[in-house]
């Protein structure tokens, strides 16, 4: 007679020895925490294109970041203005067999130029400390990697109902920014960076679950999926590394201080 363990996460479980008494194994199971078994193979296909097509805009966006700090590409201002065209040109294509490749090359340029963008950032916190750059690109790809896989294994889409609160959300962050763009003032700065940061994380969670379920309905475009996650890994990133460099920079004044 066998027995269904009520944690499938852990080997063992449900497994009972010859006398009758259940096993006390707590291994903790990879394969059930990575089953994706619930979604549909072409969903699960659909994923891969687009976790590919974010992993390719990652080592892009590196790429611009080495141009500009070596100098080469160092035209941030003007980077910002290109990611935004590029950004439009690819909403306005068709997905289709022959527009692929050219979708493609404007997701790989707008995160080019996103890099490009960012070195001054990177560069700052370079100066302040190195291993700043290098902790906030783990915490990111830890945090985006966790609620990535929580909104996959949620078989009920119950994270497309944040849509309202994000979007509420996103509009007192604008506001905050307007207000401390003529107040200038730090406690507002640091509310809208918090928040931004909460927020960013239910994006994560929200724009999963809208790809699984506009994928469910069949639009394959892999390549826009891909780019609201980078949009959303780009504004957790920058996020956590502004707390970062903040934590330093304060850090060195108490200690200049004694």
């Amino acid at each position: 007679m066998s027995q269904t363990s009520a944690f499938p996460m852990f080997g063992n479980g449900g497994q009972f020895h010859a006398d009758g008494k259940p096993t006390t194994s707590n291994k903790f199971n990879l394969n059930a925490l990575l089953d994706f078994s619930t979604l549909q193979p072409r969903v699960q296909t659909h994923l891969k294109n687009v976790y590919s097509c974010l992993l390719l805009s990652t080592l892009c966006a590196t790429i611009g970041v080495y141009l500009s700090m070596a100098g080469w590409l160092n035209y941030p201002r003007l980077a910002i203005f290109a990611s935004i065209i590029t950004t439009v040109w690819l909403f306005t294509l068709d997905f289709n067999a022959r527009t692929q490749t050219k979708c493609f090359g404007l997701m790989s340029a707008t995160a080019l130029f996103t890099g490009i963008y960012l070195s001054p950032l990177i560069n700052l916190a370079i100066d302040v400390d190195p291993q700043i750059v290098m902790t906030a690109f783990l915490l990111t790809t830890i945090i985006f990697v966790c609620f990535t896989l929580s909104a996959l294994l949620t078989q009920k889409r119950t994270y497309l109902y944040l849509g309202g609160i994000l979007g509420t959300g996103t509009s007192i962050m604008f506001v905050l920014s307007l207000m401390n763009l003529f107040g200038r003032s730090q406690l507002l700065f640091n509310v809208n960076l918090y928040l931004g940061l909460f927020i960013a994380c239910g994006y994560i969670l929200y724009d999963t679950q809208l790809i699984v379920e506009r994928a469910t309905r069949g639009d394959t475009n892999y390549v826009k999926h891909a780019l609201l996650l980078f949009v959303d890994m780009v504004d957790l990133f920058v996020r956590i590394l502004i707390i970062l460099l903040k934590n330093s920079q304060n850090k060195n004044k108490k200690n200049n201080n004694r």
